[in-house]
This record gives structure tokens, C-alpha cells and sequence, in this order.
């Protein structure tokens, strides 16, 4: 490993929005960008690299007011909108962190990069919602072993068109629960990996407040 980058952007925590969802934005819900956008994306980063050891983290809100398109209104943002960090994992590579919102839905994705001393891959995912919606694909530049197909498709009846596949990874977790019961291990992330990542959000929010690594 010799360093890494991450890009996670969501069509939400823009500009606009809906009085129903007026919520994300206010800071007792705990619904923001970090602990939701944010926490999905340093959440593959810690499962790829390994635990983060050190966080250095800036965040700004860009909209600090919010277009409510339904009733005319507007709502103040309480929260973070955008977030640049550099972390450091176990594997001792430093990893350059960007989660964006408000990215219009054709060009918001998920770009994960990884770079060695005998390659490089990605891993990339174009749902506009984030990386914790849709499948994710992966590319190198040396030979690997296809992953395994995912169990669902995602794909639901009365699915709008902007949340097609958005079910796939909940998915993959019943799945994984389904092999725990089945051949008695243990190997679905559970209440103590919420626990982990809740914590890890609050270092990231006391880093951006505190500049405290």
C-alpha cells in the first residue's frame, strides 16, 4: 500500500428540498452528512484498509439555507454538507477523503482508489443516493478472482427510477445473516459495528471542530 483516495457524493444535502425531509438537516435528528453519507463511505474505507488510526478533517456547509420546493419555504441547515479528510488506516497509507452533497444525479458516484507498489484498483458505484445504494464494481491492474455475484438484484415493483437497485446491499446482509444462522458463525456486522462507526463519526465531527487528529 502506498496511499489511497475516496470520492462519495449524494444527490441529497443540497440546495433544495422537501419538508418531509426538513429533518437531514437539523442537527438533533442525527440524520446529516457525516453520520449517514459520511459514515457509509469510511465505513468501506475501514474494511478495505483497516481501522482509521488517525483522522484529520475539515467540513463546511455550502447551503446553510434550504429551498423547500413543496411549500415556497425555506429551512436553516444545522449541519455539514461537504467533508475533506486525510486518514490513516492500519495499513499505514495515508487516504484522502471527500463526500460531497448536493451533486446533481448524473454525475454523483462513489470512486474508491488504491494504489501499491504492484498496481492499482478501484472501486466505483454510480447511484446518485451513495455508496451504501446500488452494486459496486471493481477494476485492476492485475488479475483477480471475479467476486461473487450479489444475491438480489435491488430491484423492486414500485421502485421510483432514482432509487432502482437501492435495496442490493441490505440484501447482501440478509443473506450474510441467513449463512451466520445457518452454519453458526458470526461474520454479519451487528450492534458493536454500529457502535464502532457512531464513534468514528463523532471523531471525525471533534477533528473538524477541534482540529484534533
Amino acid at each position: 500500500m502506498l496511499s489511497a483516495r475516496v470520492v462519495g457524493t449524494t444527490f441529497g444535502n443540497g440546495p433544495e428540498s422537501t419538508s418531509d425531509h426538513a429533518y437531514f438537516d437539523r442537527s438533533a435528528a442525527g440524520a446529516g452528512l457525516l453520520p449517514i453519507a459520511a459514515a457509509h463511505v469510511l465505513d468501506v474505507v475501514e474494511a478495505i484498509l483497516g481501522d482509521i488510526t488517525g483522522i484529520d478533517a475539515r467540513t463546511a456547509t455550502l447551503w446553510p439555507e434550504v429551498t423547500l420546493t413543496d411549500t415556497g419555504t425555506t429551512a436553516v441547515r444545522e449541519v455539514p454538507d461537504h467533508l475533506d479528510a486525510i486518514v490513516v488506516t492500519t495499513s499505514g497509507a495515508p487516504v484522502g477523503v471527500q463526500v460531497l452533497g448536493g451533486v446533481v444525479p448524473p454525475a454523483a458516484g462513489f470512486r474508491l482508489e488504491v494504489r501499491g507498489t504492484d498496481g492499482w484498483l478501484t472501486l466505483t458505484g454510480d447511484h446518485p443516493a451513495g455508496v451504501q445504494v446500488g452494486d459496486l464494481t471493481l477494476t485492476s491492474a492485475v488479475d483477480f478472482a471475479a467476486p461473487d455475484r450479489p444475491v438480489a438484484s435491488g430491484v423492486g415493483p414500485t421502485a421510483a427510477e432514482i432509487w432502482t437497485g437501492a435495496s442490493i446491499n441490505v440484501g447482501e446482509v440478509y443473506a450474510a445473516l441467513a449463512r451466520d444462522i445457518a452454519l453458526g458463525t458470526h461474520d454479519t456486522p451487528g450492534f458493536e459495528h454500529a457502535v464502532h462507526n457512531s464513534r468514528l463519526v463523532a471523531r471525525v465531527a471533534e477533528s473538524a471542530l477541534t482540529g484534533v487528529r
